[in-house]
């Protein structure tokens, strides 16, 4: 990897002359945007990668840069004539797979130009495209739909932060992928990053028709689909429930990125209705923070929660108000740890989840109880949950001698005491007998009152877990709010 550096200040002549040379190990381009990156760099560039002189190259990162249309279509132009080149001689991989270039400034003029180069290749190469923070509108998601739908490489978009594509841009990617394919658009697609794009629900349904794509969907991968803070409301969880519940098929999507989407207890309501109907096969990620659930919410979640998310293995619900209620809702659908767990049948409970983020949900004492009584978890967040020392003194009988499957535990900024502090870490120091071998790893306590006092405690307690890191405050005497691992 060459990250623009060497040669005069601010130039990027010896970065392009060892791509020019075809230096074995410049396999990574970045070009910082502190260096000078301007047309006649990006023609000298473009003449290295059509000529085929270079063929140890696979990565540009050139974000940051102004520059005009004509030389973004030449730059693409160079990639469609390294791809023609490639497949001329069975050599798909023979040339540049990830790319991103332009600055905040590119517009749909540029994009649309960097297309019109790509577009008689289908994408060329490419199999990650950033796009993020170009300001993209309408036109220019009809040129990407129209450019990269028939493309069998490309797998990871970006075009989060475009505030301007809104629900037409969404329509005119889908209607140009459409028209420009008779197969599934975008065939190879496994990330799709549309974050901050003032997307809603008619917006979302476009989406939903893309990655649909004809009845012959020949998809093998399930999509990793971002769509945090975007106001798409609790309607659009009916439209995503298509995707992610098809019957007797699970989930077109492996990861549901939707934070900060205002889908409310009534979106929540619609996905776990789907998922009971017709199992959630193969999500393996969902993303639900910071989107005004309440009690009743994961309440209604819960329900599905113990056989209708068959693979999912993380689970964020931070930042909505879950409160006690809420949270032990939840986790009454997991598993128990085993020195926990009454003779009642387990079968049914949902044992596949490992990270659970609970943080800011104002869980308190109980709902901080709860979780720690789940069998399955390797990692729990309860950062922030105004547990204070109370709420300390009543978890630390859950920890005594460390826990059976939590491997990282954040309960910092919490606001517990100095003695509270001690009582749970001389409760991990306890081991009283062998129920279970601990398997706590990381321990994040940041945000609690930590003195002499605490220090002494931890002290004690890597005498017996000496692998265990701990995040906490320095000692008061020191500093009052510095932390250290």
């Amino acid at each position: 990897m060459a990250w623009g550096k060497g040669g005069s200040l601010g130039s990027c002549d010896a970065l392009l002359k060892r791509v020019e040379d075809n230096d074995p190990k410049l396999t990574e381009l970045v070009i910082l945007p502190m260096k000078t990156f301007g047309p006649t760099d990006v023609e000298r560039l473009s003449r290295a990668i059509a000529s085929g002189s270079n063929t140890n190259l696979r990565s540009i990162s050139a974000s940051g840069h102004h520059l005009p249309p004509e030389s973004l279509k030449l730059f693409g132009l160079s990639l469609s004539a390294q791809a023609k080149e490639a497949l001329e001689k069975k050599d798909g991989m023979c040339g540049i797979t990830s790319l991103a270039i332009g600055s905040k400034d590119m517009g749909d003029e540029g994009v649309i130009a960097l297309c019109e180069g790509l577009e008689e290749s289908n994408g060329a190469l490419l199999q990650v495209v950033d796009f993020g923070w170009k300001n993209l509108g309408i036109d220019s998601l009809r040129a990407i739909g129209k450019t990269f739908a028939s493309s069998q490489a490309l797998k990871y978009v970006d075009l989060s932060r475009n505030n301007s594509v809104g629900n037409e841009g969404m329509a005119c990617l889908a209607n140009a992928a459409k028209e420009s394919t008779e197969i599934t658009p975008f065939p190879s697609l496994e990330k799709l990053i549309l974050s901050e794009c003032n997307i809603g629900p008619s917006g979302v349904q476009s989406l939903a028709e893309v990655i649909l794509g004809c009845g012959n969907n020949n998809r093998t991968r399930g999509i990793d689909l971002g769509l945090g803070s975007n106001p798409i409301g609790s309607e659009s969880c009916g439209i995503l429930s298509k995707l992610c519940a098809i019957p007797g098929k699970g989930s077109m999507i492996s990861h549901l990125r939707l934070s900060q989407c205002s889908i409310g207890d009534g979106g929540l309501k619609l996905l776990s209705s789907a998922a009971i109907a017709n199992p959630c096969t193969g999500l393996t990620v969902l993303d639900l923070s910071e989107n005004s659930v309440t009690a009743n919410g994961a309440k209604l979640f819960a329900e599905s929660l113990e056989d209708s998310w068959p693979d999912l293995v993380e689970l964020k619900l931070a930042k909505n108000e879950l409160e006690g209620e809420g949270v032990t809702s939840v986790m009454g659908a997991l598993a128990t740890r085993s020195d926990e767990a009454s003779n009642e049948s387990q079968e049914k409970k949902n044992s596949t989840l490992r990270n659970l983020d609970l943080s800011c949900t104002s869980c308190g004492m109980e709902g901080a109880k709860a979780a720690l009584t789940a069998g399955g978890l390797s990692t729990l967040r309860l950062f922030n949950n105004r547990l204070a020392s109370d709420g300390f003194h009543a978890i630390s009988s859950l920890l005594q001698g460390g826990h059976p499957s939590i491997e990282n535990l954040d309960i910092g900024g919490n606001n517990a005491d100095e003695d509270a502090v001690v009582a749970l870490l001389n409760a991990i120091s306890t081991r009283e007998d062998d129920r279970f071998l601990s398997k706590l790893i990381v321990l994040e306590i940041g945000g609690n009152k930590f003195g002499q006092k605490a220090m002494e405690a931890l002290n004690e307690m890597k005498l017996v877990y000496p692998l265990l890191d701990v995040a906490h405050d320095k000692p008061i005497e020191q500093a009052d709010d510095e932390t250290v691992t």
